[in-house]
């Protein structure tokens, strides 16, 4: 009987330290709020959006492949509302370019660099676009490999 009661006081000090902690945390941080907020109010804004094209089956280098595709963007800079291009017209570029791409020998990080080429000279809200493309195993080249590709809008 007298341990349950040592463990009781104990809890109740326990407890009565720690709301005088976080009461006097509590007490101060004003300043901080206002530095937050100006943080907020007077940071850089840097906005993204991406989108995966899944599954995307593509005849290249003499075989039906099969791509996963991660298409991602940057913003630039103060853009307006009416300047967000629809990521489905992004996509469906995608997809008309694999579509009828010219050379099919073409090593994937090529192809890859030809997608990022059009997106970027195709829409100027975009300030640099990444193209993320896994390429599954197939019967001729039984590893699954993957390109990146970045590209940067000069300023």
């Amino acid at each position: 009987m007298e341990k349950l009661m040592r463990k009781l006081v104990g809890v109740c000090l326990l407890s009565v330290a720690s709301l005088t902690v976080v009461h006097s945390q509590s007490l101060a941080p004003k300043k901080v709020n206002r530095v937050v907020q100006q943080k907020q109010s007077g940071g850089l804004l840097s906005e993204e959006f991406s989108f995966l094209i899944r599954d995307f089956k593509i005849d290249h280098q003499g075989e039906t492949n099969t791509l996963n595709i991660s298409i991602t963007y940057r913003y630039v800079v103060n853009i307006a509302n009416s300047d967000y291009p629809d990521f489905r017209w992004l996509a469906k570029d995608v997809e008309t370019l694999l579509g009828n791409y010219p050379n099919k020998t073409d090593y994937w990080e090529i192809v890859n660099k030809q997608i990022t080429a059009l997106l970027m000279k195709k829409y100027p809200a975009l300030a640099s676009v990444t193209c993320e493309m896994t390429v599954d195993p197939s019967p001729n080249v039984p590893y699954t490999r993957t390109s990146r590709v970045t590209r940067n809008r000069r300023k």
